[in-house]
């Protein structure tokens, strides 16, 4: 709702160009979850509204993902929450949304991250963990 979300996606999308990955961005305004189920990675970098809520852009991706009977075990994928200590469910849809898509059969390439008001330290860590990961993968799926 602030916009703290979208430019951190700005940011991911950028540094996952530079180290040589095809990236697209694209907001859950626009996303249906049955397009997860053709995708094989996904980076999600949500932040929570009120008490645990999703924020109205990503409002109708999550109610239509909970209710979904999707197969996304080809899917694999990282959360960053973006939230405030301050509110009871601290990050709450990060974390639903991280729940959903391993009960959905997705595979996490790393553990969420949590962030509070002060983000930068917990993206940077978050994206430098995701990058790792996909570039060993990369380098495993050349080898083979």
């Amino acid at each position: 709702m602030t916009g703290n979300a979208e430019t951190l996606a700005n940011e991911a999308h950028k540094r996952a160009e530079s180290a040589g990955h095809t990236a697209s961005l694209l907001n859950l305004a626009d996303v249906k979850p049955a397009q997860l189920t053709a995708m094989k990675t996904a980076l999600f970098i949500v932040s929570t509204w009120g008490d645990g809520e999703p924020p109205d852009d990503a409002a109708e991706f999550w109610y239509k993902l909970e209710s979904a009977e999707l197969d996304l075990t080809g899917l694999n994928y990282a959360v960053l929450g973006l939230g405030d200590k301050d509110y009871a469910d601290f990050n709450g849809f990060a974390r639903q949304l991280d729940e959903r898509l391993t009960k959905l059969g997705a595979t996490q390439l790393t553990i969420r991250a949590d962030a509070d008001l002060d983000f930068e330290d917990t993206f940077v860590e978050w994206s430098e963990r995701v990058l790792t990961v996909l570039a060993t993968r990369q380098v495993a799926a050349t080898a083979s």
